[in-house]
């Protein structure tokens, strides 16, 4: 150890070189130790460390009341080399995943390390000497990139830059560059480090992301056939497609933010049918619902509904997915051709109801273990990490500062890279940090280097990416519907995964354009699909065809294929579109046809011969009437009082029999001889019915109040015999007071529904579905008179038209009667 007095010339640049020339400069030495190393005394040793600490240059540190340590930070040791070149040198060539490298005032190459070498493929000989712009492109020299880059270097200390760098081999990549300025005691700029990282991959993977997350926002957002959008736990609306703007008529910015039960009626709102809806879907995961729903303008669609309710891989519940289709059409004609083959059979057998980036811009963080795992350097970004500061990790194990046992899975990784010598690479999640992290390792003989970086957000996106594709992939599903998109510039298809499930083709590729073609089953099919194809790249139009396709259970099936274009300058960008199986509607459909030509033609039949049987009845009914008043005219006065009683009672029963025939004919003529639907004014109808009950509503006091009624479409005859049977009838049964009845009428959509009340003797419910079949009757002919055709014959009237007859009654609270009837088509 020097003595006071030995080498007393020692400057502070001897103290300098001394933490230079160490292998580890950021190793704590105290001043005894400087003074050992530099042969000087503890006192100019002491002295000449305090100035370095005070100038920034070193760090210092209290132990104890008598002794401090001095060390050189990291970052320093390194740019602060300038005037050692082979140390410089020797401390980055080992480094492979960097190229670490110096320049000249002017940005000339002076140095050159093995991970230059790998990343941009020049040796040391071809490099150094050259400028370092020979590494950017064209374009960017063009632009002054690599000198602005030096300015900005010099002035501010250091610059980062990130963007395609080229290598020898005339190839790109993607590179993280920081240029550092290198500056002497007396700040005088000695060149610059230049550290680069190549990132190439990390580019194209968060480039993938953003493309894959572009189309499937943009498939969903597009599909306009179904209204596709997302709920918050609570049923807030989150999201809003142009298909559910379409559907429910709601800008984006007008319902997001909204509760989703606006779209109920007010009745299911006030039965808490949306709340229900989402305790389901809870519950069982998915709830469908076919029920009305209300459009901005307060108009109804029949919707199908499916809510999917969506958790987090803690099974949180996160919101729900809701898909809704409009199948008003669809149930519109399911339930007219039902009710038309339910109007047929009845009439037969009374005659004989569903469409940033992953980035990461963080340092690495970097630290080293010898052979027993403990930390022989740290850097600051690793340091931030662990919640330590370099110092205090140095010399201690890292299973003691991550909190993990021994035999931890992190552990075993290190063990097997520092036995086997080969690198390793992996991602952990860590809980001492809360990160996710990728590590990469690097073994030597005397321990590891290990870098790590954070890339917890990468995992997120990841995760947001498969949670979008799952997604999309259930929505697919939910609604039985395959996507497709077409690129107008190769005419090659994108095939959705339940496409291929639909069509039942292999998953190894997507399909070519004729490969997509020859799904379907004949020429025909082809060309209709290929015709509107082409007919949409070339118009922007939208197509909705349906075709025949070979389905998976060896049968032939039908398709329903939508396309959409999107057009950008008149000119078809994309044409994107869904697949949907409609086999079992389609099928569907034809049997209710089949059924319904079949009792259209039986029915015809039946008619045909109710009107025969009844007109050849006509002829012996009239010879019998007409020989009973010659016995009553000539022999009446020969006759005693059963005679003549015997007269009228047959006399009676061959009236009542030609009423019965009378009410027969007209109720078998209903289809066959009825006029043509046009509109009819009810008021002017009324006025015809009430003009022929004239006599029967005074000699029965009646009184009779009808309102304003509406213009329909009719046949004036037939709706004249209906509303004199239904007033006929309630002066009938009146009881006995003085019969009261009231005519009205209101709007429901496209039809009105007319209302005949009165306050009669009433029907009991049990009752009330036998009084519209034909010769039925509740009384006795002693109490009231009839055929027991004439609500049978008002029920077909009705049914003519279209419409519906209803009855709403108890005993002795009279009757009311109601009919619906279409409005006109003009209003």
């Amino acid at each position: 150890m020097g003595t006071p007095g030995s080498a007393p010339d020692v400057t502070q640049g001897d103290v300098r070189r001394l933490f230079t020339r160490s292998d580890a400069p950021a190793t704590p030495i105290t001043a005894t130790e400087a003074a050992d190393q530099l042969d000087c005394s503890l006192a100019a040793a002491r002295e000449n460390l305090a100035e370095l600490a005070d100038r920034g240059e070193l760090q210092t540190k209290r132990l104890d009341e008598e002794k401090d340590v001095w060390w050189r930070p990291v970052d320093q040791s390194i740019a602060d080399q300038g005037g050692d070149q082979e140390e410089f040198s020797a401390f980055v060539s080992a480094v492979k995943d960097y190229a670490i490298f110096r320049l000249d005032p002017d940005g000339i190459v002076t140095s050159w390390n093995d991970g230059a070498e790998r990343i941009k493929g020049y040796a040391a000989d071809d490099i150094i000497g050259e400028h370092f712009s020979t590494f950017y492109t064209d374009e960017a020299t063009a632009e002054g990139v690599p000198e602005r880059n030096l300015a900005i270097a010099t002035e501010e200390g250091r610059v980062e830059d990130e963007g395609w760098r080229v290598r020898k081999d005339g190839t790109r990549f993607w590179a993280n560059v920081t240029i550092t300025a290198i500056r002497d005691d007396q700040g005088v700029l000695q060149g610059f480090t230049k550290v680069t990282r190549d990132m190439t991959e990390r580019h194209e993977y968060e480039e993938q992301l953003r493309k894959e997350k572009e189309r499937f926002e943009t498939l969903v957002q597009e599909v306009q056939d179904y209204a596709i959008f997302m709920l918050d736990p609570d049923g807030i609306i989150q999201t809003w497609n142009d298909g559910a703007r379409e559907l429910k008529g709601y800008s984006e910015d007008e319902i997001v933010g909204q509760h989703f039960s606006t779209f109920y009626t007010e009745e299911d709102r006030e039965d808490g049918r949306p709340e229900q809806n989402l305790s389901k879907a809870i519950e069982n995961g998915r709830v469908e619902d076919e029920k009305w729903r209300v459009r901005k303008d307060g108009s109804k669609f029949w919707a199908n509904v499916i809510i999917t309710a969506l958790h987090d891989d803690d099974g949180e519940l996160r919101g729900f997915v809701k898909v809704t289709q409009d199948m008003t059409e669809r149930r519109e004609y399911e339930q007219q051709l039902e009710a038309q083959a339910e109007r047929l059979e009845r009439q037969r057998d009374e005659i004989q109801e569903e469409l940033d980036d992953v980035f990461e811009r963080i340092d690495d963080a970097f630290y080293a273990l010898d052979e027993e795992f403990r930390f022989e350097y740290v850097n600051d970004r690793a340091a931030e990490y662990l919640g330590t500061s370099p110092g205090e990790l140095i010399g201690r194990p890292i299973h003691d500062i991550l909190g993990i046992d021994e035999d931890h899975p992190l552990l075993v990784e290190f063990e097997e890279a520092l036995a086997t010598q080969e690198q390793r690479s992996f991602e952990r999640y860590s809980n001492s940090m809360g990160i996710w992290e990728v590590i990469r390792v690097y073994p030597s003989e005397s321990g590891l280097s290990v870098y790590f970086r954070d890339i917890t957000e990468r995992k997120e996106r990841e995760r947001e990416l498969a949670r979008t594709h799952d997604l999309l992939a259930h929505t697919e599903r939910i609604a039985d519907v395959g996507g497709w998109e077409v690129d107008p510039e190769t005419m090659e298809p994108f095939w959705s995964d339940h496409l291929f499930d639909l069509l039942d083709v292999n998953y190894d590729e997507q399909p070519t354009l004729e490969e997509a073609l020859d799904v379907y089953h004949t020429e025909e099919d082809r060309a209709t699909v290929e015709g509107a194809v082409e007919e949409a790249m070339q118009t922007g139009e939208s197509f909705d065809v349906e075709v025949r396709f070979p389905r998976p259970v060896g049968d032939i099936g039908w398709l329903r294929v939508k396309g959409a274009p999107e057009v950008e300058d008149e000119a078809v960008v994309t044409l994107r579109g869904a697949v949907q199986d409609v086999t079992e509607r389609k099928r569907r459909e034809q049997r209710l046809e089949e059924l319904i030509d079949r009792l259209e033609e039986s029915n015809k039949r039946l008619e045909q011969f109710a009107y025969a049987a009844s007109h050849d009845l006509q002829e012996p009914l009239r010879m019998v009437s007409s020989y009973l008043q010659l016995i009553e005219d000539r022999y009446g006065d020969d006759l005693d009082e059963n005679g003549r009683e015997f007269i009228e009672f047959a006399v009676d029963g061959a009236e009542r029999m030609r009423a019965m025939i009378d009410g027969l004919l007209k109720y078998s003529r209903v289809e066959t001889q009825g006029e043509p639907l046009e509109p009819v004014e009810l008021d002017a109808i009324m006025e015809d019915v009430l003009a022929n009950l004239q006599v029967q509503i005074e000699e029965s006091d009646a009184e009779i109040a009808v309102e304003n009624l509406p213009k329909v479409e009719g046949d004036a005859s037939q709706l004249r015999q209906l509303f004199q049977n239904f007033l006929d009838n309630a002066i009938e049964y009146s009881g006995d007071e003085p019969p009261y009845v009231e005519v009205s009428a209101e709007r429901l959509g496209p039809e009105y529904r007319i209302s005949v009340r009165d306050e009669g003797i009433g029907i009991d419910p049990a009752d009330q579905d036998r009084i519209f079949e034909v010769f039925q009757r509740l009384h006795s002919r002693e109490e009231y008179t009839g055929t027991g055709i004439g609500l049978a014959l008002c029920q077909r009237i009705v049914e003519r038209h279209g419409g519906d007859i209803m009855i709403e009654s108890e005993p002795g609270e009279g009757a009311t009667f109601m009919v619906t009837l279409p409005a006109p088509a003009d209003g």
